[in-house]
């Protein structure tokens, strides 16, 4: 199908009979799809289903009555400009001049064709004019998807805002260091921010999400689980919860003490109609662990950043070291 639709590229031919049947005969066999137009309201109809090119006899509008296609040539969107091929007589009245600036004025992107004419000149003209228009087909495609690409940008800015918004609030309510808390948490953001850019807005894999935001954190993490794409919000509320979990193990958990290790794994259930993560991080060889005396802004963001099942994160608080596990809806 043409990339602008199924009556894209077909010439619209309005001339006189005779000469009709000779152009229509001409541009089929240059393999262009014709459509004989019998007057000025039928060629306007036309025109509004689509069209590659017009052929038009100057004659036929040379009576200032064809208001029905001037509307539709003027009102055309920013990226079209559409091909007219006028066939004109061969005289050359005093006024010829001014009459052709007059049909520009009128009807645009105009070739004057002066008849009689050799049948490959016509042929010729409508393969490079049907050309020009498959690029302004291209130029539309590619505003379009400009436009879908702002929109989704918006939207994405707008959510971001409300995020980095929630956690500069409940951060700076904790006090004391609750300042580097708000910036560590937004560096593990941005990090999230920079994977989705990558991949232009389509959501990250969670192992990529993972690796990237324990960089800082030492070589004594494991990461094991399969390929898992995450949807933006879902990635970014991971990024978030990693970090938390990091940040925690580096003050209070596993990575205080040289012997300390991670184990960070996940599975996937596909097997119901919402497929799940089953997400655990679990501390080892550090101190024993024990719950926060109170509940803080971390605490929340752990249970809450990534939208959950039907259970609620489980937070092991053992002897051996802290163990955290999620099951989370994949979209």
């Amino acid at each position: 199908m043409p990339v602008g639709g199924p009556d894209s590229e077909r010439a619209l031919v309005l001339l006189r009979p005779r000469d009709a049947e000779v152009a229509s005969s001409l541009l089929r066999e240059a393999a262009v799809a014709v459509q004989v137009c019998t007057d000025l309201p039928h060629l306007a109809a036309e025109l509004a289903k689509g069209a590659g090119l017009a052929v038009i006899g100057e004659e036929l509008v040379a009576n200032d009555k064809s208001e029905g296609v001037k509307d539709w040539i003027s009102n055309q969107p920013a990226w079209s400009d559409l091909p007219i091929v006028m066939l004109t007589g061969r005289s050359d009245p005093p006024n010829r001049t001014q009459l052709a600036r007059q049909m520009q004025d009128n009807f645009g992107n105009i070739t004057f064709l002066e008849r009689p004419f050799h049948p490959t000149t016509l042929m010729s003209l409508a393969r490079s004019v049907l050309r020009s228009r498959r690029r302004q087909y291209e130029a539309r495609h590619l505003l379009s998807r400009y436009e879908l690409l702002a929109r989704e940008l918006q939207h994405r800015t707008k959510n971001i805002l409300s995020v980095i918004l929630s956690i500069a609030s409940a951060s700076l309510r904790e006090g004391g260091d609750g300042s580097a808390a708000f910036v560590d948490r937004m560096h593990a953001l941005a990090k999230a921010q920079d994977l989705l850019f990558e991949n232009e807005g389509q959501g990250a894999l969670l192992e990529d999400v993972v690796r990237t935001v324990l960089l800082g954190f030492g070589n004594r993490i494991s990461i094991e689980g399969p390929h898992v794409q995450l949807k933006a919000g879902i990635a970014q509320g991971f990024a978030l919860v990693v970090h938390e979990l990091a940040t925690n193990a580096a003050k209070h958990g596993a990575l205080t003490q040289p012997s300390g290790s991670i184990c960070v794994r996940w599975s996937l259930d596909a097997s119901s109609a919402e497929p799940s993560i089953h997400f655990i991080w679990q501390e080892r060889g550090g101190p024993p662990s024990s719950p926060p005396e109170h509940r803080g802004f971390g605490t929340l963001l752990l249970e809450r950043a990534v939208a959950s099942s039907d259970r609620p994160p489980r937070f092991d608080y053992g002897q051996e070291g802290l163990t955290y596990e999620l099951t989370a809806l994949c979209q």
